[in-house]
């Protein structure tokens, strides 16, 4: 029996991760209406978190997806399409407070720089474009709510306009920068993960992908992540739920960061 403490067996064991940190998407949908029937439970979560609980995500069974700055890449697409698909309430829990530190996240790179879909070969490979939107040298460090685009429009602005000129018909979904609430909760990642996971206890269902390479995000994944879990178990006696957004065998494929074609149409008519 490997115990959720042996983080590194974890680690190098990706069936093992995937049992201790994901649940399936169906069992999922079934947890969260059970637990959300769960009174009690939902009484213990909410002292834990001290009652900091978002409003956006009470009296509504949520979807959750988190990252700077939403922006309709590939995975955001997918997510708001397994979202209606299961009448789930669509949330991007944003972080604008958060530093554009494009080195060492792939993520926050490509709000920067999009990967721009162009076409497939008939191998079925994906050629992709890049478009350079901000000046990374001007703005490496900043906060991502006081960044602004080569034409001096903010960073946040533009990709809600990818949003508003994106061919999804999903338009019932909610924006809801949790800067105040990672500040109130710890303002580093290392402090207030636990409290993050616990939201997703009873108030929501995660969808996430953590990667186990040998990289900086397998350093999140074994450092902030599996210990915040744990203490998530021992708190409350049962994990978060969390389910997998990308197929688990094409999680680092770059594809999910990439937009569709008609963003470079957007951005040659600014």
């Amino acid at each position: 029996m490997i115990s959720i403490g042996d983080y590194n067996k974890i680690m190098s064991d990706r069936n093992i991760f995937n049992q201790i940190v994901y649940t399936p998407l169906s069992e999922a949908l079934r947890l969260l209406d059970e637990r959300q029937k769960d009174s009690e439970l939902m009484a213990k979560v909410e002292k834990l978190l001290k009652g900091d609980i978002p409003e956006v995500f009470k009296n509504k069974k949520c979807g959750i997806f988190a990252r700077q700055i939403a922006t309709p890449n590939n995975e955001s697409l997918r997510f708001l399409s397994i979202a209606k698909e299961h009448n789930l309430y669509p949330i991007f829990f944003e972080f604008h407070d958060d530093k554009f530190t494009p080195n060492n996240n792939v993520f926050k790179h490509s709000l920067a720089q999009l990967c721009v879909q162009k076409k497939l070969d008939c191998n079925g490979n994906d050629y992709s474009e890049k478009i350079t939107i901000v000046d990374f040298n001007k703005h490496g460090g900043k906060k991502f709510k006081n960044i602004k685009t080569l034409w001096a429009e903010p960073l946040v602005d533009f990709h809600r306009k990818l949003f508003e000129s994106s061919s999804s018909n999903i338009k019932d979904f909610c924006y809801y920068d949790a800067s105040d609430w990672y500040e109130r909760n710890g303002k580093k990642a290392t402090n207030y993960y636990t409290n993050f996971l616990m939201l997703f206890i009873c108030h929501g269902i995660l969808f996430e992908n953590f990667e186990t390479l040998k990289n900086s995000e397998g350093d999140f994944t074994q450092n902030i992540l599996l210990p915040s879990l744990e203490k998530v178990i021992n708190l409350i006696g049962i994990k978060p739920i969390i389910v997998p957004l990308q197929p688990l065998d094409l999680e680092t494929d770059n594809f999910w960061l990439h937009h569709l074609p008609g963003v470079k149409k957007f951005i040659n008519k600014i």
